[in-house]
């Protein structure tokens, strides 16, 4: 498998950022109650992010780089021109977005409100839009046509820009957006990681119940129950390991989606061991998996 160049790699990350955090924006605005109230400092962090550095330093560094595409493969200067407007309107949308939220921060009203949602979803169509063409069309040509030297100016271009969230150092004005993540990622962490005893307390309690004949179920749960526990374990130290926000969030989307595989395995291992057995002694299982 070919290697792809750092600055794409960089920048597709960065693309996950971003989604994360205008469906956390889309998530605030559909809270904002029939009064206008909602969270906008919290919208606003977010927004002021979009335009602070996608904005200034990421969309600057695709344009740099759709500039050496069209260099070096001229038949795509039409997509690389409506690729680069985006830019500038979305530019412009992050701004009037921040004007609209500073606006409704303080009339707490229902039209300012509207105005939010209005501009809100606007603004998140359109940059989910240009980044799939991104992704999807002009990423790979650039992958295919451009230089080791292009590349080279490209991720000059990103290592001088110190990303304020989402790199090594967070920037005091994201201080609180950032620990709001934080903050989400650990209750979910401990959320799913509850869970998961939860349901091994159930398995224990049925397989306790057994019959002594059924010794092959008890090593059955046994077995699954560990491999949850040191599921469980890893995925809480990983957590806290220093990584950044979104491989958290990846992290706790993985061990859930582990979870939910864990109780499938066992309802399965139940009943092909024995269907008969454990008739009366469903229910813990049942409930588990809902």
């Amino acid at each position: 498998m070919t290697r792809l160049p750092a600055a794409i790699v960089t920048l597709n990350d960065e693309h996950r950022y971003m989604n994360l955090l205008i469906e956390t924006l889309d998530e605030h605005v559909e809270n904002i109650d029939t009064a206008g109230t909602g969270d906008y400092f919290l919208m606003q962090d977010i927004v002021r992010y979009l335009h602070d550095y996608p904005d200034k330093v990421h969309h600057p560094t695709e344009d740099l780089m759709f500039d050496k595409l069209v260099r070096r493969d001229p038949g795509s200067d039409k997509k690389v021109a409506r690729l680069k407007r985006d830019h500038d309107r979305l530019s412009k949308q992050t701004a009037r977005l921040l004007e609209l939220l500073e606006i409704a921060a303080n009339a707490r009203s229902p039209k300012a409100a509207d105005d939010v949602r209005s501009a809100s979803s606007t603004y998140i169509g359109s940059l989910k839009r240009h980044m799939r063409v991104e992704e999807s069309d002009l990423f790979p040509s650039a992958v295919r046509c451009l230089t080791h030297m292009d590349w080279n100016s490209i991720e000059a271009n990103l290592e001088a820009n110190q990303d304020p969230l989402f790199g090594g150092e967070v920037g005091r004005d994201y201080r609180a957006l950032y620990e709001f993540f934080s903050d989400r990622a650990n209750t979910l962490s401990q959320r799913l990681t509850s869970s998961g005893f939860l349901q091994l307390d159930g398995l224990i309690v049925s397989a306790e119940a057994l019959e002594a004949g059924v010794g092959e179920m008890w090593n059955m749960l046994q077995g699954h129950s560990e491999a949850l526990i040191s599921e469980s374990r890893e995925t809480v130290q990983k957590t806290f390991d220093g990584r950044d926000l979104f491989d958290v969030f990846l992290l706790q989307a993985r061990y859930a989606g582990f979870l939910g595989k864990k109780i499938l395995e066992v309802s399965s291992d139940t009943a092909s061991i024995s269907f008969k057995t454990l008739k009366g002694l469903a229910s813990p299982l049942i409930k588990g998996t809902q």
